[in-house]
């Protein structure tokens, strides 16, 4: 039984990670003390390990409260989970749990994709995460099935609000969204609008695949159904 209703958390039994501000407006990184003991656990090892400090993507991608998820869906539609459903609201599947989407893990071994997954991988893993719930996989996002105990030797980590540069916006990946059916149609898709904000040439798909090769964040591709491209498409 989920100790509270899927994005109706209270604000006040959660701890700030992160704020910020973004076309939305402003912005906070909240989880429960499970949840941020657990991440804090991760960015701790991440630097010591690696000299990487993980992040959490700007925006509401730690706790997302009922009203964020249903602008969410709106802007983004088949992109985002159903209001009162998303992971992020702090139930999964009736059970607590609680989505933490992270925005660099691909630094944890820059241009080794296999190794950088790896290295998260097992950092979420020590730190009780799960990786793989959802479906199709998102590599950058992680769920923690027990949020609110703090296991026990992780309280020592400390958890400081942290402001995120809204800069740091600029690092998302661009998007490609191509057709299952018919794989020659590929369009931009834009974030702010949960649209496809144009199509692109073959050409300009070679330069995208080109810049893949380099940086694998750098470019995601995104297959949906001919239906779905269409309501994309708009």
């Amino acid at each position: 039984m989920a100790r509270f209703p899927n994005g109706q958390i209270p604000e006040s039994h959660l701890l700030v990670l992160g704020k910020g501000r973004n076309e939305d407006g402003p912005w906070k990184h909240l989880a429960p003390p499970g949840t941020a003991a657990r991440w804090n656990h991760v960015v701790a090892t991440g630097r010591a390990k690696y000299g990487v400090t993980l992040r959490v993507t700007p925006g509401w991608n730690l706790f997302r409260p009922l009203d964020v998820q249903v602008l969410y869906r709106k802007r983004l539609g088949i992109m985002a989970a159903v209001p009162g459903f998303s992971s992020h609201g702090g139930v999964f599947r009736g059970s607590d749990c609680m989505a933490i989407d992270v925005q660099n893990w691909g630094a944890l071994a820059p241009g080794n994709d296999f190794l950088a997954w790896a290295r998260f991988v097992s950092l979420c893993r020590l730190a009780g995460f799960r990786m793989d719930f959802v479906t199709p996989q998102e590599r950058w996002h992680v769920g923690d099935f027990d949020p609110w105990n703090v296991p026990a030797g992780f309280a020592k980590f400390r958890i400081n609000p942290v402001a995120v540069r809204n800069e740091e916006e600029n690092d998302m990946p661009i998007i490609v969204v191509q057709r299952k059916d018919s794989q020659l149609a590929k369009g931009l898709f834009d974030l702010t609008t949960g649209k496809l904000r144009r199509e692109i040439s073959k050409a300009e798909n070679n330069l995208y695949r080109a810049a893949q090769q380099v940086d694998p964040h750098s470019v995601i591709y995104a297959t949906v159904s001919d239906k779905d491209y269409a309501i994309l498409r708009g």
